[in-house]
């Protein structure tokens, strides 16, 4: 999918008893599915961690938990550029290695006991005013084919702004004690049909 002069390769990370079912479901052509446990995509699972501490910080996710409550239960989605098209200091800072692909924005999504409704977490875009994380997003649910999606974002600001391009957010708890950020909320979205995905999947807007 090309974005102001760079291709964004879709990329699907799991197992692949699923994980290829969402990649030839995605509205988007040429859809990677990596397998998780293939040792030769070690690597790029490494850089997609790297690629959440970047935009965590403290609150980034450990490798051990994107394996067991992210990549095996359920599927990473995000973009990634060719190696080449990658700008230098995003390299250094991911300490890419020779790595050929490079993700540079993620979203995961969980199921959860209700048909149709996921948890969403660990949305990221590592290249700026692209809208990678919402488009990441986007093309997640619509592979999953989600009706309700659940999640966490900050109470104000660019996060929530991001959460609300898929329409109004229900708040289920404001400032939830046991969140660790005060100025979180948890909120609930319809989220949108297929069409309206597939549009902020390619133009970052709905």
């Amino acid at each position: 999918m090309e974005v102001e002069g760079r291709d964004y390769i879709p990329f699907v990370l799991g197992l692949p008893s699923f994980a290829a079912t969402l990649a030839e479901s995605t509205c988007i052509s040429g859809t990677r599915c990596l397998d998780v446990l293939d040792e030769a995509n070690a690597g790029f699972f490494q850089l997609v961690n790297r690629g959440n501490a970047l935009a965590y910080g403290e609150a980034a996710m450990p490798d051990w938990v994107q394996l067991d409550c992210a990549t095996l239960p359920t599927s990473m989605v995000g973009f990634a550029l060719a190696r080449d098209d990658v700008p230098g200091d995003l390299l250094a800072q991911l300490d890419a290695g020779d790595e050929a692909l490079v993700p540079v924005a993620e979203f995961c999504a969980a199921y959860t006991a209700e048909p149709g409704t996921v948890v969403g977490f660990s949305m990221f875009s590592l290249i700026p005013g692209m809208r990678l994380g919402a488009r990441s997003k986007a093309l997640a649910l619509q592979c999953m084919g989600a009706k309700k999606q659940i999640g966490v974002t900050r109470s104000e600001g660019p996060e929530r702004r991001s959460q609300e391009l898929f329409g109004p957010l229900r708040v289920l708890a404001d400032r939830p004690s046991v969140h660790p950020n005060p100025d979180t909320i948890v909120y609930e979205i319809d989220v949108p049909p297929p069409d309206v995905l597939e549009r902020i999947v390619r133009t970052g807007s709905a």
